[in-house]
């Protein structure tokens, strides 16, 4: 009722809110000029602030904030943007910054380059994000760059690349030896030394015959060990 009160002539409380523009008293928080002239217009307020439509504040001059002091104004030197685009920017640039960060974590990415070893195109290679086996056709394509040609996985369309494994000239590197498999096999025996922590004696050979030809009576299991050699 005190908006309506007002309205009608009613005497009511002071006005606390003004306008964000103008400084003039509004019957809202967070009013300019023009929306308290269409308020007034609209309502037909008896008393009204403006006569004619207020002229909007020109662009790149700050409107005064409620803490200044009255007839004190603000100098904004050196700065011919709306007031609402310097406070946008930065916020904008940290949802940019944020969302790229997210994506980057969700994408696998390559070992860092102390970490790889060095490529031999001569030995079967893979991809370092997926470890899909690249088939090479080619390393020396007439390309001055991208000389590597091969296949990814069940690929029908060739993939081009750098003698180095990269996908661009200056990127990251993205094939890596496939690691060379070795196999053991391992003779397992009880431990017959009662005061040892170990349990059990373990002797390797190097295939399935040659365990079997060594092995000694109470062999328990003898055992194929298949490792990666980096």
């Amino acid at each position: 009722m005190g908006i309506l009160g007002s309205m009608l002539g009613r005497k009511e409380p002071e006005v606390i809110y003004r306008t964000t523009d103008g400084g003039h008293p509004a019957p809202f928080p967070d009013m300019t000029d023009e929306q308290l002239y269409n308020f007034e217009m609209t309502f037909n307020v008896p008393h009204k602030t403006f006569d004619k439509p207020p002229v909007s504040p020109k662009a790149g001059k700050t409107a005064q904030r409620p803490e200044q002091v009255d007839g004190a104004s603000e100098k904004t030197a050196q700065n011919d943007e709306p007031p609402e685009r310097l406070f946008d920017a930065p916020r904008y640039s940290a949802r940019a910054a944020a969302r790229q960060q997210r994506q980057a974590e969700a994408e696998p990415q390559p070992p860092a380059a102390h970490e790889r070893q060095p490529l031999d195109l001569t030995r079967p290679v893979r991809l370092i994000t997926s470890k899909q086996q690249v088939e090479i056709i080619t390393t020396r394509a007439r390309h001055p760059v991208f000389k590597v040609h091969g296949y990814i996985g069940d690929d029908n369309v060739v993939t081009v690349f750098t003698l180095d494994g990269q996908l661009s000239e200056n990127g990251p590197r993205f094939l890596e030896n496939i690691p060379e498999q070795r196999q053991l096999h391992l003779n397992i025996y009880l431990n017959p030394d009662r005061r040892s922590t170990d349990k059990y004696l373990i002797t390797q050979h190097p295939t399935e015959e040659e365990a079997d030809g060594a092995a000694t009576p109470g062999r328990l299991a003898c055992i194929p060990v298949r490792f990666d050699l980096s």
